[in-house]
């Protein structure tokens, strides 16, 4: 084994110390367009995003879905012949894709058992309902967004203080608020949006506040913070746009569940006011005829299920597309 080392080692020597021959090379200069060329084109974040937003099949279904229906919740009431409101007995309780022989109007989803169409009643259920969504989704986005950068930016005796704050507001339960509201507020659009509202933005706090933590400490929060930056600039400047598109994916997951609970108070009597339409109320108008006539229960419970669906799977996949993880 001694000998054979030794030998190994004389023949690498050797070959180190073997001269090679500068004939075998040959100059080809330096290409300055290859210098210059861009391997791969530079993206920001949001380009990136979108990107694979659009890429994503599911993503563009549940996009068109739902484009088609706010327009549809827009302008099918003004366009269609009937009126949501309008109501005759003789007509009640027809099935669907029957023709008035007066008129010569078909009622594309029959009519309910006042005689009123069900088509336009459920369009005007998607914009009473798509109204409280988003309305209800923005106030929480806000006052989330707000509560839960202050918080978490400032931390210690603030955030212990604001904290017991938010767990006091989260924990008392919605129906004693809608409850108390209808007390004094009439029933109605506005009554529901303020009821949820006051308790709808503890989770979108909660989160702010984790993410907050979580930059506070970053490189470029010290850089502001050292140059003398205000809070409320740094805030606006830099915690906020860091969180927009975790911001942006909890929005779109908390559209269902505001639609969900606008549509289960209607059903329970403490939602939209009759003549009114909403899903929920269509829903609870078709419960009580779903053995004789089930496609009155039928089609606003499948407008309801579709949206949520849309809108949950929408958001699964917008998620997917801003984790900075999954960036190549």
């Amino acid at each position: 084994m001694a000998n054979q080392q030794a030998v190994t080692y004389d023949l690498s020597d050797s070959a180190q110390n073997e001269k090679i021959d500068s004939s075998e090379f040959e100059w080809v200069g330096s290409d300055t367009k290859a210098m210059e060329t861009i391997s791969r084109p530079s993206i920001s974040f949001w380009k990136d995003a979108l990107s694979r937003l659009k890429k994503s099949k599911v993503a563009m279904v549940c996009i068109i879905f739902l484009v088609a229906l706010i327009l549809g919740a827009v302008f099918i009431p003004i366009f269609c012949p009937f009126n949501y409101a309008q109501q005759n007995v003789a007509y009640s309780n027809q099935p669907p894709m029957w023709v008035d022989n007066i008129t010569h109007n078909a009622h594309i989803f029959g009519t309910d058992t006042l005689g009123r169409d069900i088509w336009v009643r459920v369009w005007m259920g998607a914009r009473v309902s798509l109204t409280v969504a988003f309305a209800v989704t923005l106030i929480d986005c806000l006052v989330g967004c707000i509560y839960g950068g202050i918080s978490g930016y400032f931390g210690g005796g603030i955030d212990n203080v604001m904290m017991r704050i938010l767990e006091i507001v989260g924990g008392i339960p919605y129906l004693i608020i809608v409850m108390l509201l209808l007390v004094v507020l009439p029933r109605g659009l506005m009554t529901i949006i303020i009821a949820y509202s006051i308790t709808g933005w503890t989770g979108m706090a909660r989160l702010v506040r984790g993410q907050v933590l979580g930059i506070r400490k970053q490189e470029f929060m010290i850089a502001a913070e050292s140059m003398g930056a205000k809070p409320s600039w740094v805030i606006a400047r830099h915690i906020i746009p860091n969180l927009v598109s975790i911001i942006v994916v909890n929005v779109t997951l908390d559209i269902p569940n505001v639609i969900f609970t606008e549509a289960f108070l209607s059903m329970l009597g403490l939602g939209i006011s009759p003549p009114q339409s909403s899903w929920g109320i269509l829903a609870y108008d078709g419960i009580s005829v779903f053995q004789v006539y089930p496609t009155q229960l039928l089609f606003p419970a499948l407008f309801i299920s579709l949206t949520m669906l849309a809108f949950n799977l929408l958001g699964d996949q917008m998620r997917d597309a801003f984790d900075p993880k999954l960036r190549r």
